[in-house]
């Protein structure tokens, strides 16, 4: 039973919107391309899981803050007193691992993911005792990537790589019986705890001004469209929705990037590169949000 779907993060939403209204950084180009690579894996794993005749309950991208620190886990799968943790990796390429390393053939090496997931295991292990849950974790990383070999990798079973998911999933079918009433409680308790809105401190640096305006396609980025009475039409793609619903999806976009400033009918009209009237926003905001002092002050949330 799937008791949370998987939502793209909050940086990830963020660095996509940048990517398409700014230039980034190599560096924060690179960090988008990884989330997106690491989304698409993590999307594949999910089709896995849920073909799989599992009777446990999956929540899809878990953030959790505790006292020690903030820590995602990609799935959860919580069976009768049990909870199993999978790290979901879409690495490409051939690597050789050496000491904990992995190493590719370019020489460029990489921390092993192994020791990523146990750190989450331990926080996970002491956010269970704290909370009075006796349940034992298990815990993979999952090498979502046909094109991902290792070679030299010794012996273990913290490893799963994609030819062994449906076998694994299988064998954790026959072996569990069905969850439990404090396991669905357990599994209620993590989704409330579950923090959508982390913003982590090294997003790039923008300001409204610094980004380029317009409405973006929902499907493939893209500013050019054409617009009949009530649709918008994406010249390049060729996506068609309302003209109520993307300037809605800019309006939820524009909160993401900047949480700070008023949603206003002037501010979405800017935003909106003044393709659509005020008139019109006007209309959607009210539709959607709640107006706070009306007036030539009034703002929405």
């Amino acid at each position: 039973m799937l008791m949370k779907s998987r939502n793209k993060s909050v940086s990830h939403c963020i660095l996509e919107s940048l990517y398409h209204r700014v230039t980034l950084s190599f560096e924060d180009q690179r960090s988008y391309e990884n989330q997106r690579r690491g989304f698409e894996g993590e999307q594949c794993f999910d089709h896995f899981m849920n073909h799989a005749k599992q009777r446990g309950l999956v929540i899809s991208d878990l953030f959790l803050s505790s006292q020690e620190t903030n820590y995602q886990m990609d799935a959860v799968l919580i069976l009768r007193n049990l909870v199993v943790i999978y790290e979901v990796k879409n690495f490409s390429g051939e690597y050789t691992y050496n000491k904990g390393m992995l190493f590719s053939k370019s020489g460029h090496s990489i921390q092993s993911p192994v020791g990523q997931v146990e750190r989450k295991k331990s926080y996970l292990h002491n956010w269970l005792l704290r909370n009075g849950y006796p349940h034992a974790i298990e815990s993979y990383v999952v090498f979502i990537n046909p094109d991902f070999y290792i070679y030299n990798l010794p012996p273990t079973d913290s490893i799963l790589f994609i030819g062994q998911l449906e076998r694994h999933f299988n064998e954790l079918a026959r072996q569990i019986s069905t969850v439990s009433t404090q396991d669905k409680k357990l599994a209620q308790t993590l989704v409330q705890h579950h923090n959508e809105n982390y913003r982590p401190d090294n997003l790039p640096s923008y300001g409204f001004e610094d980004l380029k305006k317009g409405v973006l396609c929902g499907k493939c980025f893209s500013f050019e469209c054409e617009n009949t009475r009530q649709n918008r039409v994406c010249t390049a793609c060729g996506h068609r929705e309302k003209i109520a619903d993307a300037i809605y999806r800019s309006v939820l976009e524009f909160q993401l990037l900047f949480p700070e400033l008023p949603v206003t009918v002037q501010m979405i009209y800017e935003w909106c590169g003044g393709v659509y009237t005020k008139y019109r926003i006007k209309y959607i905001l009210q539709a959607n949000m709640t107006c706070n002092h009306k007036g030539p002050k009034s703002y929405y949330s």
